[in-house]
């Protein structure tokens, strides 16, 4: 079977670090593949709260979903690694849109990894997937200029 590669985007617009913890590392004494997707979503939330939104059901009543994630594996992270982890976002249609990060370490020289999630808008009190609000779209299409 063919190696799937995640395309990055154009542009990055947020950045963040993340200190590989002893409870990320497994038996083999290296990051965990099952702690990749948790790491990109403390990436997420703390870009969610760089935009001036207190948590991530902020957005005009609505609430992120995630519908689908993928990740790929390029290199090894040791415990106590700093890594840096930039956020980019695409692909925004109706009711979803991506975000794409690069997950690397020695300050950016040695990439360990791409995730790409796709998410929703979610109305829990409705309980139904809504339209991405107009007002998260232009913050996150404001930060490419």
């Amino acid at each position: 079977m063919p190696r799937k590669s995640i395309a990055l985007p154009e542009t990055f617009v947020f950045t963040t670090g993340y200190d590989v913890l002893y409870t990320d590392v497994n038996a083999a004494n290296h990051l965990g593949a099952d702690r990749l997707l948790s790491i990109a979503m403390e990436a997420q939330l703390r870009f969610i709260r760089y935009l001036g939104h207190t948590n991530a059901i902020a957005f005009e009543d609505a609430g992120l979903i995630m519908a689908h994630a993928e990740t790929a594996y390029m290199a090894e992270a040791d415990y106590a690694d700093h890594l840096l982890i930039e956020l980019g976002a695409r692909e925004f249609e109706t009711h979803s849109f991506q975000f794409v990060y690069r997950i690397s370490k020695d300050d950016g020289a040695r990439e360990v990894a791409r995730v790409a999630t796709t998410l929703l808008f979610f109305d829990y009190q409705q309980k139904c997937v809504v339209p991405v609000p107009d007002g998260f779209r232009e913050q996150i299409l404001g930060k490419f200029k």
